[in-house]
Formats: structure tokens, sequence, C-alpha cells
């Protein structure tokens, strides 16, 4: 029942992962859960809360990072650890997605990585089976960093809430997620080493940054934008292939601009 927007895609460990994860193995320990909904963990607090209204279910999945921690976006860059969540043991509930706000960039020594330096909410969406009543359980992986870096597992569990803490949450989650937008005018194409992005037809200055969702074991660097009386282009380095003969065929496409974000789904990539 889990499934990622953007890809589906199984939380990456890249090698620097797994010296800290002998480190956690050692140090950390989740405090003690203060509900079936809640618990403390090294570096933040974490809570579920769910609605449902007119035969759908909504939940926000609360991270709030202690001042200092960060943790990952579901393309994290060569040291984050993506989010794994997995919602199967959740009852009353199908065709659940998993949806994530928009990302920052931020730097881990001379590594970059994409993830969230504040406090952040996932969004989980899914339809109420008719006549049965509704339990999310979240089995839920994230990385969490700060001068440590610690993979964190818990699991939560929370019903359809009608009070007002849980629809604030809910609505709060909601509004900080990208708009989906259709492709229309935009084109990804493979060239020498880059994903060249181009519109010809959008006016005003090119988008400030461009974030990729894509299979795993793909990884992309800082767009470089580019502009004409036409329209805008971005050429994205790539920093990392599943092999040598990998191919990419489609991605999920972030563009943001200030307050501005928009999400294009499943866009083809061609080849020049």
């Amino acid at each position: 029942m889990r499934r990622f927007d953007f890809f589906q895609l199984p939380h990456r460990l890249a090698m620097g992962w797994l010296f800290f994860a002998l480190l956690a193995a050692v140090s950390f320990t989740a405090g003690p859960a203060l509900s079936a909904s809640e618990i403390e963990v090294e570096g933040a607090h974490m809570r579920l809360d769910v609605v449902e209204e007119n035969g759908r279910v909504q939940a926000a999945l609360s991270i709030d990072l202690k001042p200092g921690w960060k943790t990952y976006w579901i393309s994290p860059g060569p040291v984050g650890l993506a989010p794994a969540i997995q919602l199967d043991n959740s009852a009353g509930v199908e065709d659940a997605l998993i949806l994530l706000p928009v990302p920052t960039r931020f730097r881990e020594g001379d590594m970059e990585s994409i993830g969230y330096a504040e406090p952040v909410s996932f969004v989980v969406m899914g339809a109420a089976k008719p006549g049965e009543t509704s339990i999310l359980r979240a089995d839920i992986t994230i990385g969490l960093c700060r001068e440590l870096c610690l993979p964190v597992h818990v699991e939560l569990e929370a019903k359809p809430s009608t009070s007002l803490n849980a629809r604030a949450a809910v609505r709060r989650a909601l509004a900080a997620l990208p708009q989906d937008v259709q492709p229309h005018d935009i084109e990804a194409s493979m060239r020498q080493g880059r994903l060249h992005i181009a519109s010809a037809s959008r006016e005003g200055p090119p988008p400030t940054d461009a974030f990729v969702a894509a299979p795993e074991g793909w990884g992309f660097g800082v767009p470089v934008a580019g502009s004409d009386a036409h329209g805008f282009s971005l050429d994205i380095p790539i920093l990392s292939t599943p092999g040598t003969d990998a191919e990419l065929t489609k991605i999920d496409l972030l563009l943001t601009d200030g307050e501005k974000a928009e999400l294009i789904r499943a866009l083809p990539v061609g080849r020049n």
C-alpha cells in the first residue's frame, strides 16, 4: 500500500550511511512513545494526525525537527537517506499515496544534500473502504542528521480524528505541497552527461531551482539556467547512474521560483 509521489523509490543507503548506521546501532535509542500516534526521537518529535471526510483519508506525518537537525527528501543526494514509509498494515484504507513538500539544498561537509532543515510534514492520502473503520499504521524509516547522522525507525498508528488540532495539522501539510501541473511545453532530454530541460514558450525568467526524482541510482546536481525571448532552459548535471548502460526514460520534475512550486509527474526523457 506504500506509494511515493514522486516515484516508488526504496530508501537509498549510501556508503557513508553504512558508517552512520553502525554508530547509530550503538548510540541511538528512541524515546518512549507518548501515544500510538506520536514519539520523541533523537533530533525530532514525530506525530501522525489523520482526518476522514467524504470517503477520503488524509494524514499529516509531522517531523518537528529540533534546532540544527535535518532530514531528507525522496532524492536526497549522495549522503542522505530518503524516507521509507510502509502502510501495508493499515486497515480500512486503500490506494494510499505519500506526498512530500518542497525541499531545500544544504551542505554536509563537502557534499550537498536535498531535504529539510526546518520542521516538515509529509502527507498521506487514501480512500476509505466502505463499512470499515480506518486505521493508518505507518512503518517509518527516516534519516536525521546533525553532527551525527541517524537512521531512525518508528511505527505510528492513528485513527481519524475530528479535533481542531488534527484538522489544522493536515491543512498545513497540504498547503506546503507543490502544485501539480501538466507538462505542456516542458521537454526533457539527455545531452552529453546532462539532463536538459527546455520550455519554448514560458515567459519570464527561468525557475530559481529544479529538483529531479528518478529511479534508484540516479543523482543530479544544481541546475544551470538559461533563457531567451521564447522560453527558458535548465542544464542539470548527472552525478550518478545505476550503471554504464542505464537509460533514463522519465522523471518527476519539481520547479521552484520563490514561493511558487510546480510538480510535473512522469515527464518523458528523450535523447539528443
